[in-house]
């Protein structure tokens, strides 16, 4: 057996056994078949995953400290696996321990958000048959993620059977601690879905490449830089995609509060939304709002005290 084959064969089964018991695959199906695959191509003889291959993926792929810290915990889970059918894969010991540091979600302006999605308009890149061009997929895949709030892992997990193109429903799949959720498209958002499901036609993943496999996490992340680059934002900073997240659920405060609702009456929904286990965690976008909109009226602060106490989450859930 190749060790092509058996990497990926071992990868599957590991994925059927989690989802089996209920287990998150989403996250592990975008991270880890981009490094089979790189050590495929880099060493077709070997017969065993080494620690030099992780050394150079390692080097090759652009993480941040904290995206570095997952895959390593990712890739430790599945050579575990691997060693506990026999083989003598490589597992990361603790000289892959990386430090995880807290971030600053970058916030974006109006005109950077609106120069960012001019960009990705206008993105041409390498093609894989006419249905399938990247650039027919990414404007719906980039704006599914920052119209809906979504974590970067899920529109790749998204089926076709999974959003209702007459609703507008979109069943994101056990994601973030386990938890399955409904959310429901913006009108507009759903005429979009519906133009590109009409150009792509028949297929099992809402984003699916030429050869019948869902867009990875990888795929985004990669173009994600050459498109901040060109729209002109990362001279003020890293903006990351996960911050379009953070931008759906500020915005959404902001507008709230600029319609003079009450924002403490609507955060629960929010965060049921967009898939927080906790409510303290939608609490954190509150801090993130500029000074003069954190003194408005409608954010109840004392109340936010005494329900919550004074922590709120400073992590991305």
């Amino acid at each position: 057996m190749t060790l092509d084959t058996r990497l990926n064969n071992a990868f599957e089964e590991m994925m059927e056994y989690r989802q089996s018991v209920g287990y998150a695959t989403a996250t592990y199906r975008s991270s880890v078949p981009p490094f089979i695959k790189f050590c495929i191509k880099k060493y077709p003889e070997s017969k065993r995953l080494t620690s030099e291959m992780v050394d150079e993926w390692l080097s090759f792929y652009p993480y941040t400290n904290n995206s570095k810290a997952a895959f390593i915990s990712l890739l430790r889970e599945y050579t575990k696996y691997l060693n506990f059918l026999g083989y003598d894969d490589y597992i990361p010991d603790d000289d892959y321990i990386v430090k995880r540091t807290a971030y600053s979600p970058y916030l974006f302006t109006d005109e950077e958000l609106s120069g960012l999605f001019n960009t990705i308009d206008s993105y041409t890149g390498r093609t894989c048959g006419k249905r399938y061009l990247p650039e027919v997929v990414l404007p719906v895949y980039s704006r599914l993620l920052y119209c809906c709030g979504l974590r970067p892992q899920e529109p790749p997990a998204i089926r076709t059977e999974d959003i209702d193109l007459n609703t507008g429903d979109v069943y994101i799949r056990q994601s973030k601690r386990h938890k399955d959720r409904h959310i429901i498209m913006s009108e507009d958002m759903r005429i979009l879905c519906n133009r590109y499901d009409t150009i792509v036609g028949k297929r099992q993943w809402f984003f699916q490449k030429w050869d019948g496999t869902p867009y990875e996490t990888s795929w985004f992340n990669c173009i994600w830089r050459n498109l901040t680059d060109k729209s002109g934002i990362s001279w003020r900073g890293v903006p990351r995609p996960y911050d379009l997240r953070h931008a759906f659920a500020s915005r959404n405060i902001i507008r709230w509060m600029n319609a003079g609702k009450d924002v403490m009456e609507l955060l629960p929904y929010l965060s049921a939304y967009m898939g927080h286990s906790e409510l303290t965690s939608t609490l954190y976008y509150i801090h993130l709002l500029p000074e003069n909109l954190r003194r408005s009226k409608s954010i109840n602060w004392s109340l936010l005290s005494r329900v919550y106490g004074k922590e709120v989450q400073e992590f991305e859930d």
